[in-house]
């Protein structure tokens, strides 16, 4: 074991990570833990974060993630897939403001108020009775958080533009920052709101310390609402009657000094002792603070390829779904729309792996070698699918990008039941390729513990191929065998289970990257034309003689002499045109450089 606890701040803008030698980290926050995906893109971010700070397996971590309060059966989940993804370590999840409670006051009883851009209060007893005030999100509390007040801000630009209500300064302010005001509302419902309107509070804060009447009202009546949540909070925590605020907002002098002064004597203002990342980590081993009624506590244990597969995040049911089959064709269709909405921060948040694997197979195009994809049911149907459009695209022979899927040839379009769990023909299917060290073998597998691509990959490794896994789930023992891992943590599906969904969108959208990428550094490319396309129809023809004309700036007349003295070989006549030379010199050119347009065009080469 390292020794080594670590604590986490995951919040919705940033992920904080602090280890118990010091070492810390930050880095991208996620959504909370209710929404599409929470889950799986909190685990991800968790992950790299902990990563950042340790270099070995963690004894303890405690995670304070947004949202948790809310959704404790997704707090739930996310502590069992950490202990699953961190074999060995004792992981706890628990909320946002409980690490920042514990942080503030050193793990000791209290009240402590946190007003960013929303606000909620916490207050913790002797015997770890909690008091929650607010936090109900911005539609329906957050009252005096950085979002409510600069939403009262705009409301009453607003009001009095209509003559409804008192000049204010903040007009032109909010003019200068969100532009035609009769456009607001429309422009706040592009993005975030609540961060929207949080950004118009130092403007307020400014108009207010200048005199104006209305910004000072905002900020007022703000300050009584920090001190109803206070004081509730100050009521639940028992004697002694102490608080701490935090948040970025409690750094504005002026709301600092409005709350003092409606505070009542008995009432200990203190500052903090400590940030919400100093909190997680007392919590990741100090299991006898009061805050321990609302932390989730898992035993790390050693994931393995038979696993329970109720755990996976691609099984889960998604509890807004429970009356699916009563909706609307057009509820489904948005709702399905919005599932996939989500695919493109998955794999966002997977383009350090997807760069890797373009890297790798691009090497292994231009030595010779193959890029070989194994997969059963519908990644073993997106992989053939890939495969088999490489070569018109790009004038590659069928023979170099290559699809191995369960079941055989049948199984592109038909369902071969039980194929995906014989692993034997994993191995024997790579082994009939003669797969070696000039290969990368790509295995795309939705729960990361397909038996065929799990021993398709055991081999491709032994043979000394590049090894890339393509998961929809964390952790996997599919990433455990791969050089490369490029986990999509897309999450629940909308019928839960059926991994043709998101899933395969971002299965599908991965592969396009890879194969695209790998073949633009492989050269197969000049600029964004495809300049290897094989014109074997009149389509591809037609297409041929437009990019000859847009690369080179020639008429239709000269481009279609070009390409028929090149035999249709596109990227042998856009040479000849380039560097004015006939066709045969421009083919031995190009053999001379790998095929590279560009090279092959550099002076003195």
């Amino acid at each position: 074991m390292s020794g080594v606890a670590v604590g986490v701040d995951l919040g919705k803008t940033s992920c904080r990570a602090l280890a118990s030698d010091g070492a810390g980290a930050e880095g991208a926050g996620a959504p909370g833990l209710a929404d599409p995906g929470g889950v799986e893109m909190a685990l991800d971010a968790v992950r790299r974060v902990v990563a950042e700070v340790t270099s070995t397996m963690p004894d303890a971590l405690c995670v304070g993630a947004a949202g948790a309060m809310a959704a404790p059966d997704e707090a739930a989940r996310l502590a069992r897939l950490l202990a699953e993804a961190l074999p060995g370590c004792r992981v706890a999840v628990t909320s946002d403001s409980v690490i920042a409670h514990a942080g503030a006051l050193g793990g000791a009883p209290g009240a402590v108020l946190a007003v960013g851009t929303g606000a909620v209060a916490l207050g913790i007893d002797a015997s770890g009775r909690h008091t929650s005030v607010d936090g109900w999100g911005p539609w329906l509390g957050d009252d005096g958080g950085g979002g409510w007040i600069g939403r009262e801000a705009l409301r009453a630009v607003l009001r009095a533009r209509e003559s409804r209500g008192p000049a204010t300064t903040l007009t032109r302010a909010a003019e200068e920052r969100y532009g035609d005001l009769a456009r607001l509302p429309r422009t706040l419902q592009t993005g975030a709101t609540a961060s929207a309107t949080a950004a118009f509070v130092p403007d307020v804060v400014a108009a207010a310390s200048a005199g104006d009447e209305v910004a000072r009202d905002v900020l007022e009546r703000a300050a009584d609402a920090w001190c109803d949540l206070a004081l509730t909070a100050v009521r639940g925590a028992g004697e002694p009657a102490t608080l701490v605020v935090i948040g970025g907002l409690s750094h504005v002098p002026v709301l600092g000094e409005m709350l003092r002064t409606r505070l009542p004597d008995g009432v200990a203002l203190q500052d903090p002792r400590g940030a919400a990342v100093d909190g997680a980590l007392r919590l990741a081993t100090d299991n006898g603070l009061p805050h321990e009624g609302s932390v989730i506590r898992v035993s790390g244990a050693s994931p393995t390829a038979n696993g329970d597969l109720d755990l996976l995040a691609t099984e889960q049911v998604r509890a807004d779904l429970a009356d699916l089959d009563t909706r609307s064709p057009d509820d489904l269709v948005d709702l399905l729309l919005a599932a996939e909405a989500a695919v493109p921060a998955a794999l966002a948040a997977a383009s350090a792996g997807l760069a890797a694997a373009v890297e790798r197979a691009a090497e292994a195009l231009t030595a010779g070698g193959r890029l070989v994809y194994v997969g059963a049911g519908t990644p073993g149907r997106l992989a053939a699918l890939d495969a088999a459009e490489c070569p018109p695209t790009y004038g590659i022979p069928p023979d170099r990008v290559v699809a191995i899927v369960a079941g055989g040839d049948r199984a592109e379009s038909l369902a071969i039941e039980g194929a995906e769990d014989d692993a034997a023909a994993g191995a024997e299917d790579l082994g009939v390729l003669g797969v070696g060290p000039k290969d990368v073998v790509i295995g795309i597998t939705a729960s990361g513990r397909t038996p065929y691509v799990l021993a398709a990959l055991e081999a491709a490794r032994d043979a000394g191929a590049v090894t890339v896994a393509i998961v929809n789930n964390p952790g996997s023992p599919a990433v455990l065998v791969a050089e490369v891992a490029i986990e999509l943590l897309t999450g629940p599906e909308v019928l839960a289970g059926s991994t043709r969904l998101k899933a395969g969108t971002a299965q599908k959208v991965a592969l396009n990257v890879i194969s695209t990428g790998a073949m633009i550094t492989a050269g197969r490319t000049y600029g964004a034309w495809m300049v290897d396309v094989v014109a074997s129809n009149e389509k591809l023809r037609r297409r041929a003689r437009r990019i000859l004309r847009e690369a080179t700036g020639v008429d239709d007349e000269t481009a279609l002499a070009a390409l028929e003295d090149a035999g249709w070989h596109t990227k042998t006549a856009l040479v000849s045109l380039l560097a004015g030379v006939p066709a045969d010199v421009a083919r031995e050119r190009l053999e001379r450089h790998g095929g590279r347009v560009r090279r092959t065009l550099e002076p003195g080469l």
